[in-house]
């Protein structure tokens, strides 16, 4: 499942982007929260970690 919002925080507006998912009886979430003018590097980091987390 993923969860995409936005929120404030001291004033500044953020967005963030968490995905969680269920295996082998273990609950897992790889989230990110950002501002939104940092949105591409924000967003390219994220998919980078999400494409390579490995169970262990």
């Amino acid at each position: 499942m993923v969860w995409e919002y936005t929120f404030t925080l001291k004033g500044v507006r953020r967005h963030a982007r968490l995905l969680g998912f269920d295996a082998d009886g273990k609950s897992y979430q790889i989230n990110t929260w950002y501002q939104p003018a940092i949105e591409t590097q924000a967003v390219r980091t994220y998919e980078q970690v999400k494409e390579s987390f490995t169970l262990l």
